[in-house]
Order: C-alpha cells, then sequence, then structure tokens
C-alpha cells in the first residue's frame, strides 16, 4: 500500500456555531481523483482549505504527506494579476513555487492552453474563459502532486472545458491525489476513481466501480 497523501485523523470541524464534521478519519492515496459530494453547506470547500492547511480542524489532525509547494489549487476563482500579462503572470508564480523554469517553458505552457498569442496582453482584459486557461497553465507549471479543485469548470466555454479534463487525465496518468469538489458531478463522476460523501456531520469515501474517463 502506497503512503497516504492525506490523513484525516478523528477531525471535527465548526464553522458560524455549526458542526460541519465529527470524528472523521480516513486516508486519500497518490492515484486517487476524489469527488466531493454534499448538500450546499455540507462543507465540501471547507475540506478543501483544510487539505490546503489554510484552516486547522477544531479538533482532530490532518496530515499531508507533500510539502505546501506540491500542493496545486484551482477554483472558478482565478489566482491571476489582472495588470500584469499572462507571461508575467506565469513568471511569478513559477518564482512562487520556486520552480526553475525558462522562458521557453512558459512560452510552451502558454502554447498548451492556447494562449500564445496573448502572452504579452494584460490578464484584466482576458475573458473568463481565457483567464481559467491562464489558471490551468499556472497549475501545469507547478506540476503538484496533490490537486485541489473547487468547481473549477463552473462557466467554462466549450474549448477550456475540454482543455481542463485533458489536462485532469494528465495529472492522473502521473499518479496525482485529485479532490474535486464539482458543480455537475453527475458529468464529473466519469473521471473519478472515488467518491467522498458528505451528509450528517459523517464522511464516507466509497470506490467507483469501472476505469475513469
Amino acid at each position: 500500500m502506497n503512503t497516504p497523501a492525506l490523513t484525516f485523523e478523528n477531525i471535527s470541524k465548526m464553522f458560524d456555531l455549526r458542526l460541519l464534521y465529527k470524528n472523521v478519519s480516513l486516508c486519500l492515496y497518490p492515484a486517487q481523483t476524489v469527488l466531493i459530494t454534499g448538500k450546499n453547506g455540507s462543507g465540501k470547500s471547507t475540506l478543501l482549505k483544510m487539505a490546503a492547511d489554510l484552516t486547522r480542524p477544531s479538533h482532530g489532525k490532518i496530515s499531508c504527506a507533500f510539502e505546501k509547494e506540491e500542493i496545486g489549487y484551482l477554483g472558478h476563482q482565478t489566482f491571476i494579476y489582472p495588470h500584469l500579462s499572462a507571461y508575467e503572470n506565469l513568471h511569478f508564480w513559477a518564482k512562487a513555487f520556486q520552480k526553475d523554469v525558462s522562458g521557453q517553458d512558459i512560452s510552451a505552457v502558454l502554447k498548451k492552453v492556447f494562449l500564445e498569442k496573448f502572452c504579452y496582453d494584460r490578464a484584466g482584459i482576458f475573458s473568463r474563459g481565457m483567464a481559467q486557461r491562464l489558471n490551468i497553465a499556472r497549475i501545469i507549471l507547478q506540476n503538484p502532486r496533490l490537486l485541489l479543485l473547487d468547481e473549477p469548470s463552473t462557466g467554462l466555454d466549450k474549448e477550456s472545458q475540454e482543455l481542463f479534463y485533458s489536462v485532469m487525465k494528465e495529472f492522473q496518468a502521473q499518479n496525482a491525489c485529485i479532490l474535486w469538489v464539482s458543480h455537475n458531478p453527475q458529468n464529473d463522476m466519469r473521471y473519478a476513481t472515488h467518491v467522498l460523501h458528505i451528509e450528517k456531520q459523517q464522511i464516507t469515501l466509497a470506490e467507483l466501480p469501472g476505469e475513469t474517463a
């Protein structure tokens, strides 16, 4: 058995005086793509934030096998600086991730997300789809071993959605551990290996049959 990517040890979490989960223990492993399901307000995004060490459980412990530079986050809100060009945004994030990348590396990633023609355009003028493609380029450049997805395909055009799923498959092929909150779980279930369901303050993890898409 592989070393767990994430270990939740008897965790409980309070949010605004409301108990989200109580005494939950589970392990998540590399090569698992885990779709997180549950009602609105059940704590799906909070679980991602705890996995990223952006918030702590009220009780218990969460352990991650990876360094912070190896944890990537992709949500429906983009982490781009509007006054910087597409190239400058990726150069900034490469330094933040402590990645030794060349200008050619950045250009290659921009080409991969169909933004090479907009390399030196300010990101602030980008459409929603273009901005999210730049966000996807940031993740590709980071190459995380743990990838946290919070409704990343919300509002994307068809081309950007296809790009997102293509990149997802690449991370799966690299055995990344992926935690995914989806706005369209019925569609995205075909890309998952497991489902993590939150209900009545408990979290259950189940393996899905068959191959991912």
